[in-house]
């Protein structure tokens, strides 16, 4: 069975013996596997340690089910949470599914989904019923984006919201707050990032402006920014603070590794702004069968958003495309 893994930024490729599911467990074919920046990290840390499996943004089909799992059939079409709530700790059981301490999850297991084959948790198994791969599998980042909205808590017909970033996750936001009902919406990217300029337009940007030409702390927005939406580095979060109306609302999702981890900011003009920063980690996801509906439904354009797709044998050009190719928004994994 074909298994790829990572070591920096360099991909490399195991024969390994198919998995057999374990008592709870299903074995899944892997149809797409979406890249999520997180892929691209490179974390100084650990660079010298061996080569790791990733791939977390999963559709695929059941194989096998394992001892003791009900309610899934071989041949079934799914997609995969990257986390799931046990529904037995405390948390769960008052209702605080989001606080999960037994998160039941392939990273677990040292299972992903840039391989042929994977074993995953039942549990996490959720129907894919009439979409095609390819786009099911952004049902991982757009739950990720219902989290960030969901915690921003928009004020409909009254929010002037910022996002800072157009990624996927960004591009998503963005719909989701115009769906919501934002007043106005000011989104960043680079000006070279044309598709994502244009995309970001057609999601309810009223305006998208580059954040290279003109600093998020100088532009002119013309009306209080109450909500901030970072899908950036931690280092724009002063930017963020800045440009923040008093009262307002700040959620917040990016990840650097070293000194890009650290902010320093005036913890008193945080405290007399009465500024909220809120961590959006969708860990356990929440949101999967809710961003399989938006995607059905086509609240999310889920095939606007996939640029390139490539078989597994390619995937150092798939990692390498959507790490520098201007053009690329969604790059998904075909084994």
């Amino acid at each position: 069975m074909l298994t790829a893994f990572k070591k920096g930024r360099t991909v490399l490729f195991k024969d390994q013996p198919e998995p057999r599911p374990q008592a709870g467990q299903i074995l899944v074919r892997v149809r797409a596997c979406g890249v999520c920046g997180t892929d691209l990290h490179e974390n100084p840390d650990t660079a010298a340690q061996e080569a790791v499996m990733t791939g977390h943004e999963i559709a695929g089909e059941i194989l096998e089910l394992g001892p003791g799992v009900t309610g899934l059939a071989v041949g079934q079409k799914i997609v995969l949470d990257s986390a799931t709530p046990c529904g037995r700790c405390d948390a769960c059981r008052n209702a605080r599914q989001e606080l999960c301490t037994d998160i039941q999850s392939f990273f677990f297991l040292n299972s992903f989904g840039y391989a042929e084959k994977m074993i995953a948790p039942a549990v996490s198994a959720i129907s894919m019923d009439g979409l095609t791969p390819e786009v099911a599998n952004l049902q991982e980042p757009l739950g990720v984006a219902i989290d960030l909205v969901r915690l921003a808590d928009l004020q409909p017909g009254l929010s002037n919201v910022l996002i800072l970033g157009q990624g996927p996750i960004g591009l998503m936001a963005t719909a989701l707050a115009k769906r919501a009902g934002a007043r106005r919406i000011f989104t960043t990217e680079l000006a070279s990032r044309g598709k994502r300029v244009e995309l970001s337009r057609r999601f309810g940007a009223d305006v998208c402006f580059d954040p290279a030409a003109t600093p998020v702390e100088k532009y002119d927005f013309g009306c209080a920014i109450d909500r901030i939406l970072v899908t950036a580095p931690p280092k724009t979060l002063n930017g963020a603070f800045a440009v923040a109306a008093k009262g307002a609302i700040i959620s917040f999702i990016g990840i650097a590794f070293g000194d890009g981890a650290n902010v320093t900011f005036d913890a008193n003009d945080f405290h007399f702004k009465k500024l909220q920063l809120r961590a959006s980690f969708a860990s356990p996801a929440l949101f999967g069968a809710q961003a399989l509906q938006f995607l059905r439904e086509g609240v999310i354009d889920g095939p606007a958003l996939v640029t390139h797709t490539f078989p597994l044998a390619r995937l150092q050009e798939a990692l390498d495309t959507a790490r520098a190719n201007p053009d690329a928004i969604k790059v998904v994994v075909n084994p």
